[in-house]
């Protein structure tokens, strides 16, 4: 387990995230309620957990307890095969090929409830077989009690408990109900985790971030905690049926490869033939899980594969231990130094568990080593430090300010504010949606994404990642700012520009970037007259030898909200980029270089030429200096 935690670490996102991953880093933190259904089990064990000191930082904190839950699932899982009978190599075979499938494996680096909902899925089913096999008072008592705290994290566990009870009711029949104080024992078991809901209410009246949800009589109160408003989300489409089957197929073939995938079937149809009942359980809970996700219409709707997936984790370790004896060298009659089909096998299934492991690896790491630039929309914020930009620039807002964004963006603002006491005065109002409702309470407003045809009164200004809705023309260029004074056209000047720090958790580090981390630059447009055209915006890194390694396009500044035609004479306008500098290059200088350009009506483009210099028409803006690896 250790070594396994160790990669997860190795490739955990290392701050903060949007969404529910978000969400899920600061809610606990503050004890706040977070969305339907609750999860009061998470959040309590997150407030235990957020207060170790561990790691940089309460968000880097919450995803190392994804990394540690995922990590116990997949012990779980490896115990409940080779305590099976079934030995070390189809434990490991089952256990590493869930615990390195590119769903679990992005599960297990964010602090979000899947990776937590399958420790509990393997707990539950652990014991479930477990009972089975040795009929143990203790371990049914176990059971009951660990199905309760399941029941308090993620409602999906409910697709368990018919499949419990015809799994308890086929073993022991009417004996089931002679024991009366057994069956209260097991009742309560069942029953008392599920005072653990009584955390909610007590949340809501705290009136804490996100604040959007606020039940109080018992039907609002069953509306959130069954979440009906996303029942209508899952529903059978017979149209797209087929289409999210054969996405279902494609993904489980990625995770576990067509090794697996035969090892799994294979597995199953063995267990069918052996312990049928045992089968029959796992085989109702992957049908019920697999359809859920199906059929559940939700962005990222695989996430809610991983119970499917790792019952076909056990089927595979069913399927090894199913090989004949002679593969595997248990054969007595057999000489050892003629197991050669044995040595094969092992080499054969670790190969085919290891030889994907190392890209995945690489593509984690990278992914949450500073890369990701914010795109204008920023619905995903999930690697890097893409959501630290956009919430640190909470830092720099007006007095009493209002950021308005989706929920993917509120999250990680919230999460500066309430776990880093970042600006108490601002105010966080998703969704986009309230915009309207926000302007009219005269307070200066943020904008967390792009929202196009924003118009007229509105001057939109991004010197930071979040975009100033002004009223009056910027006339002046900011301290800030290193002023440039470069004119294109004779129409629009390039002021200046401002280069940020690298962001990262750790403080102190260097301000440069190194390969593979993001640039953020401001630059500083004046219009020395009013444009008669709309210009576009290509902003470019080259190295040292001249060739061009990075580059960005916007088709209007600011986030694509501010059309050139709609700039007055003197106007200065502050327009806000990132440029991922390539891994692949070495330590030395980057220089950035910026052209403004239009479509011609009849086809082409025509870029606008630098003043004094007309056969020229990119502005040399700077230099970037790029640190070693």
């Amino acid at each position: 387990m250790i070594a396994l935690l160790a990669v997860y670490v190795r490739t955990l996102a290392p701050g903060v995230l949007g969404g529910d991953a978000g969400e899920l880093q600061f809610v606990p933190a503050i004890l706040s309620l977070p969305h339907p259904t609750g999860t009061p089990l998470y959040i309590l064990l997150g407030k235990l957990w957020s207060l170790l000191p561990l790691g940089p930082s309460v968000a880097w904190r919450m995803s190392l307890l994804a990394a540690v839950a995922a990590s116990f699932a997949v012990v779980v899982v490896y115990r409940a095969v080779a305590q099976a009978g079934h030995g070390i190599l189809p434990g490991l075979a089952a256990a590493l090929t869930l615990a390195f499938g590119p769903t679990f494996w992005e599960q297990a680096t964010l602090a979000d409830k899947y990776a937590f909902n399958a420790l509990m899925v393997a707990v539950v089913l652990a014991l479930a077989l477990r009972w089975g096999a040795a009929r143990t008072p203790r371990t049914l008592y176990g059971l009951a009690f660990v199905y309760g705290l399941s029941l308090a994290h993620h409602r999906t566990m409910i697709l368990f408990a018919p499949l419990l009870l015809g799994y308890v009711w086929a073993i022991e029949g009417p004996a089931l109900w002679r024991d009366g104080l057994r069956l209260l024992r097991l009742a309560l078991l069942l029953v008392l985790p599920l005072a653990l809901y009584l955390y909610l209410p007590w949340a809501e009246a705290r009136g804490l971030p996100p604040g959007t949800w606020h039940p109080g009589t018992l039907a609002e109160w069953y509306t959130y905690l069954f979440d009906t408003g996303r029942v209508g989300m899952v529903y059978v489409d017979l149209s797209i049926l087929g289409e999210r089957l054969a996405f279902y197929g494609r993904t489980l073939w990625t995770d576990f490869g067509g090794v697996g995938v035969a090892l799994g079937l294979y597995g199953l149809a063995m267990q069918l033939r052996r312990r049928r009942l045992d089968a029959l359980f796992l085989l109702g809970g992957f049908i019920l899980q697999a359809f859920l996700a199906l059929n559940h219409h939700v962005p990222r709707h695989w996430v809610y594969f991983i119970p499917s997936f790792l019952i076909f984790g056990l089927w595979i370790g069913e399927g090894v231990a199913a090989l004949p004896a002679w593969t595997l060298g248990r054969s007595p009659r057999v000489p050892w130094n003629t197991r050669i089909p044995a040595l094969l096998l092992v080499l054969v299934i670790m190969a085919w568990i290891l030889v994907p492991w190392l890209g995945r690896y690489q593509e984690l790491r990278q992914a949450h080593l500073g890369a990701g630039a914010l795109d204008p929309w920023r619905q995903t914020l999930k690697t890097g430090y893409m959501a630290d930009r956009l919430g640190g620039a909470l830092a720099e807002v007006a007095p009493d300010a209002v950021v308005i964004g989706d929920w993917e963006q509120a999250t990680p603002l919230w999460y500066y504010q309430q776990v880093e006491g970042l600006r108490p005065d601002a105010t966080i109002v998703y969704p986009m949606e309230r915009l309207d409702e926000v302007l009219a309470w005269g307070r200066p407003v943020y904008l967390a994404r792009t929202l196009p045809g924003v118009g007229a009164p509105w001057r939109p200004w991004a010197e930071t990642p979040l975009v100033a809705l002004r009223d009056e023309p910027t006339l002046a260029l900011p301290e800030a700012a290193t002023p440039i004074g470069q004119g294109l056209g004779g129409v629009i000047e390039l002021a200046g520009f401002r280069l940020h720090p690298v962001v990262r958790v750790s403080a102190g580090g260097p301000e440069e970037p190194h390969p593979g981390e993001v640039v953020a630059l401001t630059v500083y447009w004046r219009a020395l007259t009013a444009p008669a055209h709309d210009y576009s915006v290509s902003l470019r890194l080259y190295d040292a030898a001249g060739a061009q390694v990075a580059s960005v396009d916007s088709q209007h500044p600011v986030l694509g909200m501010y059309p050139t035609s709609s700039w007055t004479p003197g106007e200065v306008v502050a327009d806000y980029y990132e440029l991922q500098v390539p891994r692949e290059l070495g330590p030395g200088e980057l220089t950035w270089r910026v052209v403004l350009y239009r479509a011609l009506p009849e086809g082409g483009w025509e870029n606008l030429p630098l003043d004094g210099a007309p056969e020229q028409s990119e502005v040399v803006g700077g230099t970037i200096r790029v640190l070693g690896r």
